[in-house]
């Protein structure tokens, strides 16, 4: 594993800006390490070769309009993509009958579900052995006007 320490200093090694103990340090972990050693020559060979370049001048504006071609780009292949895809599924007949079909099926589960949990909950109330009959309260014997009834009674 090489050190990060090490790694900070390539640069400084390649411009010759490093102190001479530094600058004996780094070689002498750089001989110990061959993959430090190609990764520091690697960066010199490239460094050299940028620096032999000849400059060329591009137009001012050029930074501006690249960044304008990208955002033009992006936002045309996102929009795109989207509304492509959309396209692609309410054109063809085919879709609308698969996506006909695939509401059907998630409305029919739904429905099932809702009639599964009510069987569920109709056979909890069965199991627990309650009389479904409906009960007067014996006030009714005592002669009284207006009975109440202790279920279904909507008084």
């Amino acid at each position: 594993m090489i050190d990060n320490k090490y790694l900070e200093k390539i640069t400084d090694y390649i411009e010759n800006t490093l102190s001479n103990d530094d600058k004996i340090e780094f070689e002498s972990y750089m001989n110990q390490d061959l993959e430090f050693k190609k990764i520091v020559n690697d960066i010199k060979y490239d460094t050299l070769a940028l620096k032999k370049l000849e400059n060329i001048e591009g137009p001012s504006d050029f930074v501006y309009n690249l960044n304008k071609r990208i955002d033009e780009y992006e936002n045309s292949n996102i929009l795109n993509t989207f509304y492509n895809s959309l396209k692609n599924i309410f054109s063809k007949s085919d879709s609308i009958a698969l996506l006909s079909g695939a509401s059907l099926i998630v409305i029919l589960s739904f429905s099932f579900f809702k009639f599964s949990n009510l069987n569920e909950q109709n056979n909890l109330v069965n199991t627990n052995n309650f009389d479904d009959s409906i009960a007067i309260n014996d006030s009714d014997s005592l002669n009284v006007d207006n009975p109440v009834l202790l279920l279904g009674n909507d008084k």
